[in-house]
């Protein structure tokens, strides 16, 4: 922080205490002129949607006050800012009228100086888009938006002229689509397509409406009849921090990371992402290293030992722009594969756990998927930590590589009832990786330690890779990718034929010659 800054920040923060004590003031002056025995003031924060205690004024012996208690709502035309609670009625009065609304006035002060000190606290906003039909509903319904989460919400039949505003990643939005039938989601589908929010509908009782939603990747459908307002606050609460739309239509973004370092979890990451980029030359594809030590991917893909500039750079820099990220941490690999160099030093992991970065990470993925078919991200070694369980939660899938011995397998149980906990099971697919070492257990053992059921199992015995390691010892020897030098070796081949069967492409894909959407910005291959 720049030394103006610093001082900018003192400054505003001796006004924010100096208006504190304005309010506080002026609530204990309410309370002297309206003669009520016990005050308390809370306010409303609308990061955690709720209201705090802040304090009490009492002017009695507390056994002796009443029980009973008044609100009185601290509120500037939609905006509320918290309410005081009073132990009787107060009867109608001028001066007290004017007191509430300089304290209001205050409150708006207070909330403007908070805002310039912590940055902008209103996480998302609300777009409610309805049939005509249902004006009085979605009428009452922006009402009680409005007053569960203390924010705006913009209400309209059409969606086309807040198109631009909801592309834009400058914050984040929530659409509700309020449906007598499904012609206002057919005559919004490209633009639901291209949307990287969460979006829900409420529309009819109707299986056609409610399968058609899905296949747009719309999560949450919610039957008319079955409404409440209340119903959205878990929807949109346990999904406000979360920038992407987990089912972002027809793009993927797939997290790939080992159960153990060493595991082949960036052999197998850098690979795929090679043969994918191969075998659809008409889609792009980011490859991200995210690796918590000190990555190696840029050996292999950018064929540089120290790369000057790293991830840390890229997503401190700026926001996603294909030009000027080439000149800060983007390496192109081809036409349609990009990839972003991990940490070179194992000082920079502490910058990958902190809040801000992981904010900032987000907000690159989300911006980038508007552009990327494919976005592999490489975590390195599975665990708990902040960042990383914040990529398990935004990705569509996340291969979880390890192999069939009994470390590795203890470590995994551990994990992997992590995962369940957290609601992330049905994401995971298992890629066992070096099967046929001497020292792997059977799969029955496997599964029996895991405690899987019948389809896990099926699913921990699908993706198998065999152990091969006279060709992918060469490729690290000389810092090549197999599947470039070695398109035939074991490795590959089971490799690609996983690609298939989980239908990222078909062989008949490789004879497309479409090109790349970035190709008109990018005539000439730089790399």
């Amino acid at each position: 922080m720049q030394l103006d800054e610093y001082q900018e920040k003192l400054k505003l923060s001796y006004e924010n205490s100096f208006i504190s004590e304005n309010i506080h003031e002026l609530v204990e002056l309410f309370a002297e002129l309206a003669n009520v025995k016990t005050l308390s003031y809370y306010k409303y924060e609308y990061e955690y949607n709720d209201f705090f205690h802040k304090f009490d004024i009492s002017t009695s012996n507390p056994e002796t006050t009443k029980k009973r208690t008044y609100k009185i709502l601290l509120k500037d035309k939609k905006t509320i800012y918290g309410y005081l609670l009073v132990d009787q009625k107060i009867k109608s009065n001028p001066l007290l009228r004017k007191l509430l609304i300089k304290i209001i006035k205050y409150l708006k002060k207070e909330k403007e100086i908070q805002k310039k000190i912590f940055g902008n606290e209103l996480p998302f906003n609300i777009y409610l888009f309805h049939d005509e039909e249902l004006d009085l509903f979605a009428q009452n319904l922006k009402s009680g938006l409005e007053g569960l989460f203390n924010v705006e919400v913009t209400k309209d039949t059409s969606i086309e002229k807040y198109f631009d505003v909801l592309k834009s990643k400058e914050t984040k939005h929530i659409i509700i689509f309020l449906i007598n039938d499904e012609k206002m989601i057919l005559d919004s589908e490209d633009k639901i397509k291209v949307l990287n929010e969460l979006i829900i509908v409420i529309g009819p009782n109707d299986h056609k409406v409610s399968m058609y939603c899905g296949k747009l990747g719309i999560e949450n459908y919610i039957p008319i009849h079955e409404f409440r307002a209340e119903k959205l606050k878990d929807v949109i609460l346990s999904k406000k921090n979360t920038l992407l739309n987990k089912n972002k239509y027809r793009n993927k973004i797939i997290a790939i990371g080992g159960i153990a370092g060493g595991i082949g979890s960036t052999t197998i990451a850098m690979n795929m992402s090679d043969l994918i980029s191969k075998n659809l030359p008409n889609k792009n594809l980011l490859y991200i290293d995210l690796s918590t030590t000190k990555a190696i991917s840029n050996l292999f893909l950018e064929n540089n030992p120290l790369p000057q500039k790293t991830i840390i750079d890229l997503i401190n820099s700026s926001e996603f722009n294909i030009e000027n990220n080439l000149d800060n941490g983007l390496i192109k690999k081809r036409e349609n594969f990009y990839c972003i160099t991990g940490i070179q030093k194992h000082i920079d992991k502490e910058f990958l756990e902190k809040d801000v970065f992981i904010e900032k990470l987000l907000d690159y993925i989300s911006t980038s998927s508007d552009y990327f078919n494919f976005i592999i991200i490489d975590t390195g070694t599975a665990d708990a930590s902040s960042l990383k369980t914040t990529i398990y939660d935004i990705v569509n899938e996340f291969w979880l590589i390890t192999e069939m011995t009994l470390p590795h397998i203890s470590k995994l149980k551990t994990f992997y009832s992590l995962m369940k906990r957290a609601g992330l099971k049905d994401k995971i697919s298992f890629i066992v990786n070096r099967y046929d070492s001497k020292n792997a257990i059977s799969v029955t053992d496997v599964t029996s330690i895991l405690n899987m059921n019948n389809e896990d199992k099926i699913q921990f015995e699908s993706f198998k890779i065999p152990n091969d390691y006279n060709v992918l010892g060469k490729c690290w020897n000389y810092c090549e990718l197999a599947s470039k030098n070695y398109p035939d070796s074991l490795f590959i081949k089971k490799l690609d034929s996983i690609l298939q069967e989980k239908n990222f492409y078909t062989i008949e894909k490789k004879k497309e010659k479409e090109k790349s959407f970035f190709s008109q910005f990018f005539k000439k291959d730089k790399s």
